[in-house]
């Protein structure tokens, strides 16, 4: 394809997901404020595009959602354009521009809120590597009651910040029955789940397999191992996943009490990764997340 067609479509596809969201534009003069941040988004560069859509948010204007998917759209995919994503997410969802919790002034935009479109948004940022879009999935899941899935974002977040203690709430749902949003996860419950991960791992689902092996790593309802985690996340990696390249990356890089660490290994990974703008798997980053932590809470 043409790389101006391909860059066109880029830029047009995320403001066709946005259709019908938006209310009608604030009548108002363009003010020299305006009509200079507009000028600049000539550069194609992303902080201009940030710049105009955080100027209209502040101005509660519709325009925002479309400029901030502009920006979320301009390559190389970064923690910011990520952010961007996971922003337009957040205001999809609450169906208001600002991020007050009261309620909206009279004179405020209502726009429609669409938790599917912020869905869309949110799982976009997740999969180009945001640790913040890990946690709203895992809420949004929870909130529709989609429990399995819920666990395979807690899961996730887990792996990547180093946090698997957090997880001591799961492991004893046996004897605790845990509640996440309104529905009760107690042993029963957590085995069906954790039944269902391994048949469909077995028949070769990749998103399975890295849930099998995040559930490893975690030794959730399964024997504790890296080297068993590792396999999943490269069978999961080696059919293109991106969760399952980028935590066979981090598991050869930090390494553990049943295997050495492999650095140069770990790089094949993160590189398949990056290339799937996953930006986590960018060096600057995958290196401070496969240093040793000052303190180690596993």
């Amino acid at each position: 394809m043409n790389p101006f067609v391909s860059r066109v479509l880029l830029i047009a596809l995320p403001l066709f997901i946005l259709a019908g969201c938006t209310a009608p534009r604030p009548s108002r003069p363009v003010s020299d404020t305006e009509r200079e941040a507009l000028a600049a988004t000539a550069d194609g560069q992303f902080d201009s595009a940030l710049r105009v859509a955080k100027m209209y948010q502040a101005w509660n204007d519709p325009r925002a959602l479309d400029w901030y998917a502009r920006a979320a759209a301009i390559p190389p995919r970064t923690h910011q354009s990520t952010s961007a994503e996971e922003r337009l997410g957040t205001i999809l969802e609450r169906g208001r521009l600002d991020s007050a919790d009261t309620p909206q002034k009279p004179e405020a935009v209502v726009l429609k809120p669409s938790p599917r479109k912020a869905f869309r948004w949110f799982h976009s940022a997740a999969y180009h590597g945001s640790p913040y879009a890990m946690r709203d999935l895992e809420r949004w899941y929870a909130t529709h009651d989609e429990m399995a899935l819920a666990l395979r974002w807690r899961l996730r977040h887990a792996v990547y910040m180093r946090e698997l203690y957090r997880l001591d709430p799961l492991r004893a749902a046996p004897a605790e029955p845990v509640v996440v949003g309104s529905t009760r996860m107690d042993g029963a419950t957590l085995n069906s789940v954790i039944a269902r991960i391994q048949h469909r791992a077995a028949r070769g689902d990749a998103e399975a397999q890295v849930d099998l092996g995040t559930l490893h790593e975690t030794g959730l309802g399964v024997v504790e191992s890296r080297a068993e985690a590792l396999r999943w996340y490269q069978q999961a990696g080696e059919q293109g996943n991106v969760y399952g390249q980028y935590f066979s990356g981090l598991v050869l890089g930090r390494g553990g009490k049943d295997m050495k660490a492999d650095v140069d290994a770990a790089a094949a990974w993160f590189a398949r990764a990056n290339a799937q703008q996953f930006y986590l798997a960018e060096e600057s980053y995958w290196r401070k997340a496969i240093a040793p932590p000052f303190f180690i809470f596993e």
